[in-house]
């Protein structure tokens, strides 16, 4: 019975790797794509940002809006599903990306949000002085 539980497993599996193979190539269940050249400096932009050291990172957990804030260049940046806003003072940029440009950009951001707050942890962790063991002594003395 074992056997026919992982080529049941298997062939659904396969099914699932068809099934997308399908979709990418026909695009049936995706709007069409809106394309107006700004696309590639628009996600340069952005990971740009992502990776400079004066950026400030913010989530929104309800929306799922991402900020990037960095008063030093002073832009903007909001990614929101699609879109990507770039803001300045003068300036206000609203670009459709696709499915595969924001999926890159949003895990680039998530990994570099992820990166900071280990560091943060690091720092945190790194100040505590007291140790259980030496709280356990205090007490016992």
């Amino acid at each position: 019975m074992s056997k026919f539980k992982s080529w049941l497993r298997r062939q659904v599996k396969r099914m699932k790797v068809r099934l997308r193979k399908w979709n990418r190539n026909h695009k049936v269940f995706k709007a069409p794509e809106i394309v107006n050249g700004y696309e590639p400096i628009s996600c340069a932009i952005v990971r740009k940002m992502i990776l400079h050291p004066d950026s400030k990172f913010t989530i929104a957990p309800l929306s799922e809006k991402r900020y990037i804030v960095n008063k030093t260049v002073d832009i903007f940046v909001i990614i929101e599903d699609t879109k990507v806003e770039i803001t300045n003072h003068v300036y206000h940029y609203v670009v459709t990306l696709s499915e595969r440009d924001i999926d890159k950009i949003k895990k680039l951001y998530d990994q570099k949000v992820e990166d900071e707050r280990l560091t943060y942890e690091d720092q945190i962790k790194s100040q505590i002085k007291n140790t259980l063991h030496t709280i356990y002594d205090k007490i016992n003395k």
